[in-house]
């Protein structure tokens, strides 16, 4: 488990904490090429390795609406704080709970707008 409590611990790092592994994403996307704008959904399963009250992710320049942790004994655990960390590009995901050691699902609803900085999910016209 982290020593340190404050989600600033993973400021900086290069990779992602490796308490949380990733094996399936489910990703939901509604473009609106009128407005420039999409929004969307994201179930991620996920094997908590290391008890933690952090899951963290790569994210940038995203509107998160709701997000929600269950495990395999369909427990639901909602963050207390969520933290998009711009200059790193993660998201942090702060619980009072603890995430035990097993199988979950993340589910994250989420919005943002088409750029046109071939970055993400992006509008790109052909001339």
């Amino acid at each position: 488990m982290e020593t340190k409590l404050s989600w600033e611990q993973f400021k900086g790092q290069t990779r992602l904490p490796k308490f949380a592994i990733p094996k399936r994403y489910d990703l939901f996307l509604k473009p609106d090429l009128s407005a420039c704008t999409f929004s969307g959904t994201v179930q991620v399963s996920l094997d908590i390795i290391e008890g933690t009250k952090f899951l963290v992710l790569n994210a940038l320049e995203i509107v998160i609406q709701e997000v929600r942790f269950t495990d395999s004994n369909n427990q639901t655990y909602r963050p207390c704080d969520v933290v998009l960390e711009g200059n790193d590009e993660i998201l942090v995901l702060v619980f009072k709970e603890l995430l035990n050691v097993g199988e979950g699902v993340l589910w994250i609803e989420f919005s943002a707008a088409l750029n046109q900085h071939l970055i993400g999910f992006y509008k790109w016209a052909l001339r």
